[in-house]
């Protein structure tokens, strides 16, 4: 049985129909003002993040949309906790700081050998605090994001489905990356 709904805190609705609408909408370019707007207001409470791990970052699935249109997942980093180089399995997705210090690194994909490597290119670095929103659709859906701070942080994200792996990209000494598949998990 796949539960679609959490019910975490009361104002779950207040939280979920903003999101909805924009996805409803046009999915991620009004979805990034909506996640702006709701964290300034206020509407990201403790209780939608769990608290950090030693041993990796916490995700949380906060909701399920009954039609399978997305999910939101509340991440929590300890210091220096980071996800590597990684795609998002063709989905797209948004992601806001909602504390503490996030950095992230863009990345475009620009050759896949044929060997499986594949040849990445660098792209905008940013560090980025409180409110700060962040926008993935394929193809360009590649970064590396992580805790860039001495404190623990929190990320909300919002995919176009359930993002139940990805695939990890470690980079040689040629330049050329290898990809591994990473099951990811929910932890609450």
């Amino acid at each position: 049985m796949v539960m679609k709904t959490l019910p975490t805190n009361a104002n779950l609705p207040d939280l979920i129909a903003p999101i909805a609408r924009a996805v409803h909408d046009d999915r991620v370019t009004s979805l990034a003002g909506v996640l702006a707007q709701l964290c300034e207001q206020g509407a990201f409470t403790p209780e939608l993040f769990l608290p950090a791990q030693a041993d990796h970052y916490s995700r949380k699935l906060i909701w399920h949309d009954p039609d399978d249109r997305f999910v939101v997942v509340g991440m929590t980093w300890a210091p220096r906790q980071g996800s590597a180089l990684h795609d998002h399995a063709g989905l797209w997705g948004a992601e806001i700081v909602i504390d503490g210090v996030m950095n992230e690194t863009m990345f475009a994909l620009v050759e896949r050998g044929a060997d499986g490597r594949f040849r990445f290119e660098r792209g905008m670095h940013r560090v980025s605090g409180r409110g700060t929103v962040g926008v993935l659709i394929p193809p360009l859906e590649y970064h590396d994001f992580g805790n860039g701070g001495e404190t623990v942080a929190h990320s909300l994200h919002v995919y176009g489905g359930d993002l139940k792996s990805a695939q990890s990209f470690a980079e040689g000494a040629d330049g050329w990356w290898t990809a591994r598949r990473v099951d990811l998990r929910y932890d609450a």
